[in-house]
């Protein structure tokens, strides 16, 4: 999975190869603090085995992908780093010189479709990521910003209400910008920062792509501004959406967009289709009647009282495995 996913446009990427732990670990947190005292050995045997799966099964993964044979981005040197030769080899060979307005209008595209793809995922940066840098000669390198599963009206519809009047031209699209003379920062969640904010005159070679019929196809520049116009409408389409949702409705969109997040994994062996996305009226039954009435899990608001509380008194010492044994950095 890790060898076949170190490719263009690939649904595993380092962001969803996070979702593996992150979703997990945070669901158990507040079951831990919310039921077993805080206390991980009274969790029962059986979610103690669960865990212990997920951790050795997402760490074989992620120390395979990444290309520093790190599970994390964070422990990678805040690098995320995972193309295969053959990848880099064709973002390479396709760059083409663009000008200072060319890339403005091109990073206002990623803006466009960034909104839009974080807001049909509830919130969420699931069909985001930004990877690199990868080395160049001359001091250049490549940074890339990624999209997949957005709404193009041909592929299958990926979330309940992603369906709208307007329609991407394709469902994935990628942007590739080298750059000289700048610094980078990648985080796990996906995100990139660079150092200058404005950096649009250091970058002199881009290309844009998407895939079809399994192949990296490229985009011409002149060809993006349709992506920006119809992510700028779809967006404003499912504001509406969920502004029409009452509370409940918001809590079961955002509860099946994050759980779809694992449809990446069964869509690699084939069984996406077997499975019944849904939330389960177990679940519902348990957790929305809290939920109806309060904004977050008493877990989570104790994690920021006791930040305030570090930040404001960094002497203490004390042991408290706030996170409860989530993956250490590094």
């Amino acid at each position: 999975m890790a060898t076949e996913s170190k490719n263009l446009l690939s649904y595993i990427q380092g962001l969803s190869i996070s979702y593996q732990w992150l979703y997990y670990s945070l669901a158990r947190m507040g079951e831990i603090y919310n039921k077993y005292g805080g206390k991980p050995a009274n969790e029962p045997l059986e979610k103690q085995e669960e865990w212990k799966y997920i951790l050795e099964n997402w760490y074989r993964l992620a120390t395979n992908y990444f290309s520093s044979g790190k599970p994390t981005v964070d422990a990678s040197g805040y690098r995320n780093q995972a193309l295969n030769e053959p990848s880099i080899k064709w973002l390479k060979e396709n760059l083409q010189p663009v000008t200072v307005d060319q890339v403005k209008s091109i990073r206002r595209t990623i803006g466009s479709i960034d909104l839009y793809a974080f807001i049909d995922e509830c919130k969420a940066r699931a069909k985001i990521v930004n990877h690199g840098p990868y080395p160049l000669e001359n001091g250049e390198f490549i940074v890339v910003t990624e999209f997949t599963n957005l709404y193009d009206g041909k592929d299958r519809l990926w979330l309940p209400w992603s369906a709208t009047e307007s329609k991407l031209p394709s469902s994935s699209l990628g942007i590739a910008m080298a750059l000289k003379g700048a610094k980078t920062k990648f985080i796990d969640i996906g995100t990139m920062t660079i150092d200058p904010g404005d950096y649009s005159h250091l970058v002199k070679r881009a290309v844009a792509y998407t895939k079809r019929k399994g192949n990296i196809v490229t985009v011409a520049f002149d060809e993006l501004s349709s992506y920006a116009e119809a992510a700028n409408n779809a967006q404003a389409e499912l504001y509406m959406k969920f502004a029409e949702m009452d509370r409940k409705q918001l809590i079961l969109a955002g509860a099946t967009a994050y759980w779809r997040c694992f449809a990446r994994y069964t869509d690699f062996v084939g069984i996406t289709d077997n499975i019944d996305w849904t939330i389960s009226k177990h679940v519902q039954e348990e957790y929305l009647p809290y939920f109806l009435d309060h904004d977050e899990d008493p877990a989570f608001s104790r994690i920021k009282k006791k930040i305030i509380k570090m930040k404001a008194l960094p002497f203490l010492k004390e042991r408290d495995p706030i996170l409860y044994y989530l993956p250490a950095k590094g």
